[in-house]
């Protein structure tokens, strides 16, 4: 029981210096012209992501007929052994 408190403290402080320490997260910023870059990055983002949307149910019907046309490998019957 007298090792595991120490531990338990180390451990505690660790995390709490991490957690201070992580500050490159969210950041607030009163900028209008910065605030105006991220929301038209936030449009491109979104005009992208409906684009690449629209265009995946074409490559996937492609992707099942290609894997439908595969033919699978033929089996050697078991009785057959090859001569030694």
């Amino acid at each position: 029981m007298k090792k595991l408190v120490p531990i338990l403290l180390v451990c505690l402080g660790a995390s709490g210096a991490f957690a201070q320490g992580n500050k490159d997260g969210v950041t607030v910023s009163n900028d209008p012209a910065k605030a105006a870059a991220v929301e038209k990055h936030a449009q491109e983002l979104k005009a992208r992501g409906a684009h690449q949307q629209a265009q995946a149910p074409t490559t996937a019907k492609a992707h099942k007929t290609a894997a439908k046309s595969k033919s699978k490998p033929k089996k050697k019957p078991a009785s057959a052994k090859p001569a030694a």
